[in-house]
């Protein structure tokens, strides 16, 4: 049954294969799949309590479900005042323990969205750390990219701080068990509101110094920002698109050093390079 997830959408699926692999599941069914320690992990048990829905649907996520390596399911569910405001769990070893966490966006109907780390710590679901909130309900973030950006050997994730109206790009690393923020950047956005496509950002070495480095949109969609963090963010280059960026980006490795495949609105697909 799992295998008609392979792109990671329940709806081609049949119902059955979905609640029987993926108990709980909210309707927009995204899987990631890891190899340290966590087999599978996905959101569940759609709830209506945090009326933003900035995403497009008008629903948000209550609960992280989690399937271990050897089989076993871990649920952590929220308190009632706050919610998942995400669609998509990403795996990452943020730490360097050898063992995957889960990066997500929790909202509170009070302070606002924050980015969250969830790991297993004693056979069971734990917040490890959670960066500030945004300050206010109905807010939100939007996870850009995980990489080791600045090049000193540990994963960071960058982030757009409420991408349609303040665009703030901000990269944060797992330091001691905190998160510490560690560069940011104006002028920047990932996501068209109301669109449940998260992915208007991509992660590659663009200027060759064996770093990674991250592209985003600006705040109006309307060019493509490369920038570098190694020794301090920095800009590397910036492209004009046609028309505003909509839809997932991908990375383009064909004839030399990487480039963006940028989904614009109305559905075309152009190459970028730096």
């Amino acid at each position: 049954m799992r295998r008609c997830l392979a792109l990671l959408l329940a709806l081609s699926c049949p119902q059955a294969a979905v609640a029987n692999d993926y108990p709980g599941a909210i309707p927009d069914l995204r899987v990631a799949r890891g190899t340290k320690g966590i087999a599978e992990t996905w959101l569940s048990d759609k709830t209506t309590r945090y009326r933003h829905f900035v995403l497009g649907a008008p629903y948000e996520a209550a609960s992280l479900s989690v399937r271990l390596a050897d089989g076993r399911v871990l649920r952590l569910s929220l308190p009632a005042e706050d919610v998942f405001e995400d669609r998509q769990p990403r795996l990452a070893d943020l730490d360097g323990d050898g063992r995957d966490e889960i990066v997500l966006v929790r909202a509170n109907r009070d302070t606002g969205a924050a980015l969250v780390v969830i790991g297993v710590r004693a056979g069971k679901l734990a917040v490890v750390a959670s960066s500030e909130p945004t300050g206010r309900p109905n807010t939100w973030l939007n996870p850009a990219g995980i990489a080791d950006f600045d090049g000193d050997g540990r994963l960071d994730v960058a982030y757009v701080q409420m991408p349609h109206v303040l665009g703030k790009l901000r990269v944060w690393t797992l330091r001691d068990g905190r998160l510490v923020e560690t560069a940011s950047l104006p002028d920047a956005s990932n996501h068209a509101i109301g669109s449940s496509r998260l992915g208007l950002s991509a992660v590659a070495d663009f200027n060759g110094d064996g770093v990674a480095d991250l592209a985003v949109p600006t705040l109006d969609r309307r060019e493509l920002r490369f920038i570098s963090f190694k020794g301090g963010a920095k800009e590397i280059s910036r492209k004009a698109l046609p028309s505003p960026a909509a839809d997932d980006f991908t990375i383009d490795r064909t004839g030399g050093r990487p480039a963006v495949l940028v989904g614009l609105a109305g559905g075309k697909r152009i190459r970028v390079a730096p």
